[in-house]
């Protein structure tokens, strides 16, 4: 009944919206998850956790629009990496450190794996407003010409306490610059989070690229899809399953529409039969069968 009052006295919210949120949340613990509720267990381990003081105490010392638009995914990408105990996750794009934290905080108690970050936020004061505007991907923490600030004296990730950095490796640069390098190095990870330059032809690069790098039963994850076509695009190539990982509420945020951020997910195959079969094809012909 409170929650049907807010939507009378705020027509601007959308009943639609938080409906579509409901049923977002079911699907993916759906999905994910044995059972709703070892799904709302992880999210009880979230919320006993430090992460969400730790976000609202940034929002409230730097007015960083960063606690109720981005708390529920973070609950849903902590609770991925507790079931899922990745052992290598890339992201691009950090920040404030919101998504960062909340991978960190679940690594951590997984007690196994890594986070891999690129983020260039610290770099687009060495560059001229042209080349800023040539990168724009329309959000916070972004190359928009100004966007890409931080509070004073802050660097990517300053959300994240010193006790939760053990498992985390940061690079500074440009993912188009930094990711195929780091991606070689590692060979095969298990989570790939894009969030860094929102152009089309930005998010299909970390995408394809990402992918052909991801476990079987692997995950890639990207907010904002809303921007353009680019995820939609990609899942359609790769005919590859996808979903919603959580619908952003904006009622309140600046934006002027909602966000949605959405998962696909790699077939999960047989490595042996798979690695079998491609030496088949592979193997040479013998002089017999020419």
């Amino acid at each position: 009944m409170a929650t049907r009052c807010f939507y009378t006295l705020h027509p601007g919210a959308s009943w639609s919206l938080y409906e579509q949120k409901a049923r977002s949340r079911e699907a993916f613990a759906d999905r994910f998850f044995d059972s709703r509720a070892e799904f709302e267990a992880y999210e009880a381990e979230f919320e006993q956790s430090q992460v969400p003081g730790l976000l609202y105490q940034a929002w409230q010392e730097h007015s960083q629009p960063i606690y109720d638009s981005h708390k529920e995914e973070c609950v849903r990408y902590y609770a991925l990496v507790r079931k899922l105990r990745p052992t290598s996750v890339v992201e691009t794009g950090v920040y404030s450190g919101v998504s960062t934290l909340a991978v960190l905080a679940a690594l951590s108690v997984n007690d196994h794996g890594t986070l891999y970050s690129i983020d260039c936020s610290t770099q687009f004061d060495e560059f001229d407003d042209d080349t800023k505007r040539h990168y724009e991907r329309r959000r916070p923490s972004c190359c928009e010409d100004g966007s890409h600030l931080l509070p004073g004296g802050k660097q990517p990730g300053w959300i994240v306490p010193d006790d939760l950095r053990d498992r985390w490796q940061l690079v500074a640069g440009r993912p188009q610059r930094e990711l195929p390098h780091l991606l070689e190095e590692l060979g095969e990870i298990d989570l790939f989070v894009h969030d860094s330059e929102h152009s089309k032809t930005g998010m299909l690069f970390e995408f394809d690229l990402a992918w052909e790098h991801l476990s079987p039963g692997g995950v890639l994850v990207s907010p904002h899809v809303g921007w353009n076509d680019a995820f939609d695009t990609f899942i359609s190539d790769r005919a590859a399953e996808s979903g919603e990982l959580a619908v952003h509420y904006v009622h309140f945020d600046e934006y002027d529409g909602p966000g949605w951020c959405r998962y696909a997910r790699k077939p999960a195959v047989d490595r042996e039969r798979t690695s079998a079969h491609q030496s088949v094809k592979t193997a040479p012909k013998s002089v017999a069968d020419d």
